[in-house]
């Protein structure tokens, strides 16, 4: 008797457990996660850009449990549902982005999903991207949708009250609400754990700086995964667009009261000889990457190391102290400050952080003026997010890697000589008058290393060490602007055409004793700070007209009032940080780090950007002076700074605008 209802015992223990792990409500979630992990995987494979391993694993089983730990909580015909919409979303999402991916070598983000116009471009080759194993994105698809519908009919009430009466007794319900609230609370600690570890991991080795600087999306994915991009995307977005603590009518009326002080100085070019010079003419300008001043009229064992810009300043406007003003955008800032004359953000880039704001940019006033306005550059169009950020600008048009011939393989992509042959071809095609081209080089990247056969170039002492690597890589920069001229004249382009030439920012050289190697001399802290600074600056006119050099100081922030001036555009209703360089205006030139010249003094500030604690220089005889006689610079700079903050993050242009009444 004892035995049979031991046995009796043991069997309906047998059956509750087996009842109990049937009525387990993460079944059909974990095998949505399994599904889409396997998913995961093979698109990474077919993106190429990092490859799987063990953090991003678990960072994607994570986030597939920070999507799914909620379904515990429903019933069972809500939870087929919500499956099945999770997974139709899930793979959907998947599938845009790899098709996106495809053409622009991006995600989609949050801007991307906001300006659907972006992804334009793809609807005439949208087929052509997609390929047939594609469809292992979405072939669980009818699965799930199958079983939804399946267990809508099963488990509908009426037939459950059919076939077991009354309903479940309520104080059951209440145990299993208390027990599905505790499993969705671990499911989500694991979830959060799962991502939180690998990616703090990340942050404090390779990735380091990654999430402040946000200067390309793939580093991140590499880090989080695509899910876990698509959630920090989502997050960053809220951060600086909802969650920001906006701005107020004082500030608003600080940055109307800063516009209209500067427009006073804009205003002045209006009426200098110089306004209208080149109206009418084609504008060629060229952003040189990495290119500084201090390579001009250099000699290295007896050899010039940029023979042809240096007999291109007998024949343009030079400025020999003409500073970048980037911060950590590097090549993107450059970009932004000489377009849209504001300054970058401390932290990230704005191409990256804030590609979906209104900017009052070159582009978009000569479109007005009846240019045709392209921009040309030979790397993915994701990179610095040029994409959305060039649509903004409203250029006609951005010629990227995947419009150039692969013709000169060289660096980081195809060698300046053919990247600029090509840039004149795409010019050419366009057979429009006046045009506006701007062209962003790249063989001059760091770390420098082309092959000596493209660089021709001895570089004596020099040879084997970066610094040696970047004077070859100039020279070679050089022989491209050369030809590059040549094929201009050959075009009939030169006589037309205003050739604008700059670099975007330093080196990343900061060693100070090759610089006094080739300088021949000892630099101080205030000399070997220009250098780094300085990059050149020319601009070829028509008939050699108005050639000199001029030492005014002067920033990539002046670029675009210049442009407006020489054009014979008036400032108006454009709010621009700059003032032209043609003018006799003047006023300082405001670094990022808060310093600043004005071509008498020159202002480094402390590591803290305290005024007090910083170093102030005169630049008439190099010598260190008293702060004070930079202390009014340096409350300038920071007000300029905060203005351009200010105006940048809230995307004040528009309300500015509004507030002129216009």
């Amino acid at each position: 008797m004892i035995n049979t209802e031991l046995r009796t015992k043991a069997s309906k223990g047998v059956k509750l457990t087996a009842a109990g792990l049937a009525a387990w409500p993460y079944w059909g979630a974990m095998l949505l996660i399994l599904s889409f992990v396997y998913k995961l995987n093979w698109l990474d494979g077919q993106l190429d850009v990092g490859g799987m391993n063990q953090w991003k694993w678990m960072v994607n089983y994570g986030a597939m449990m920070i999507a799914t730990f909620w379904i515990v909580w429903l019933g069972k015909r809500a939870r087929a549902v919500a499956l099945a919409v999770l997974d139709i979303v899930l793979s959907v999402l998947l599938f845009a982005d790899l098709v996106y991916f495809r053409y622009f070598k991006d995600f989609i983000s949050i801007p991307v999903l906001l300006q659907a116009n972006q992804v334009s471009s793809l609807e005439d080759s949208i087929w052509s991207l997609v390929h047939r194993g594609d469809l292992v994105l979405v072939c669980d698809v009818p699965v799930a949708i199958a079983y939804a519908v399946w267990a809508c009919w099963y488990w509908r009430p009426a037939r459950l009250s059919r076939r077991y009466g009354s309903s479940p007794v309520r104080s059951r319900s209440r145990s299993r609400l208390i027990l599905n609230t505790a499993l969705a609370g671990a499911l989500l600690a694991m979830g959060i754990a799962m991502i939180s570890g690998p990616v703090n991991q990340q942050k404090n080795g390779w990735a380091s700086g990654l999430f402040v600087g946000n200067w390309w999306n793939i580093p991140i994915y590499n880090v989080t995964g695509l899910l876990g991009f698509h959630g920090y995307d989502t997050y960053r977005y809220a951060k600086e667009h909802w969650f920001s603590g906006g701005v107020g009518e004082e500030q608003i009326q600080e940055a109307k009261d800063w516009f209209g002080e500067r427009k006073l100085l804009q205003e002045q070019a209006e009426s200098e000889p110089l306004f209208g010079a080149a109206a009418g003419k084609n504008i060629l300008m060229i952003q040189a990457e990495a290119f500084q001043s201090f390579v001009i009229g250099q000699k290295v064992e007896g050899k010039e190391i940029t023979p042809n810009l240096n007999a291109l300043i007998g024949k343009s406007l030079y400025f020999p102290n003409f500073y970048h003003q980037t911060g950590q955008g590097r090549t993107s800032d450059a970009d932004f400050l000489t377009s849209c004359s504001l300054h970058p953000m401390p932290t990230g880039s704005v191409f990256i952080r804030f590609a979906d704001h209104d900017f009052n940019c070159l582009p978009e006033i000569l479109n007005g003026k009846g240019y045709d306005t392209t921009v040309h550059h030979a790397y993915d169009g994701s990179f610095w997010n040029r994409n959305n950020m060039y649509h903004n600008m409203d250029y006609g048009q951005f010629y990227s890697i995947k419009d150039f011939d692969d013709d000169e393989p060289l660096g980081w992509s195809i060698g300046d000589k053919s990247f600029l042959q090509q840039t004149v071809d795409q010019i050419k095609e366009r057979g429009a008058s006046p045009f506006y081209a701007f062209a962003i080089t790249i063989s001059g990247h760091h770390p420098f290393n082309l092959p000596d056969y493209k660089t021709e170039f001895d570089v004596g002492d020099y040879d084997g060490t970066t610094f040696g690597d970047y004077l070859q890589a100039a020279h070679y920069v050089d022989a491209a602007i050369a030809e590059l001229i040549q094929r201009l004249q050959d075009e009939g382009l030169w006589d037309n055409t205003v050739l604008m030439l700059y670099g975007d920012h330093d080196n990343s050289l900061y060693d100070k004793k090759p610089y006094e190697q080739l300088l021949g001399k000892s630099l101080s802290a205030e000399e070997m700070d220009a250098i780094i600074r300085k990059v050149p600056f020319f601009i070829h006119f028509p008939g050699d007209e108005n050639a000199g050099v001029n030492e005014k100081a002067v920033g990539q922030l002046d670029t675009a009032p210049t442009i407006l001036q020489m054009l014979g555009i008036p400032m108006g209703d454009n709010k621009m940080m700059g003032v032209s360089m043609l003018s006799a205006a003047e006023k300082p030139v405001v670094f990022r780090t808060g310093g600043f010249t004005d071509g008498k003094v020159y202002y480094m500030p402390s590591s803290g950007g305290t005024g007090a604690a910083g170093s102030c220089y005169s630049l008439a005889d190099g010598a260190a002076t008293d702060i004070s006689a930079c202390a009014a610079g340096s409350e300038a700079a920071n007000r300029e700074l905060q203005v351009s903050d200010i105006v940048v993050e809230h995307d004040l242009l528009p309300e500015l605008k509004k507030e002129d009444g216009n």
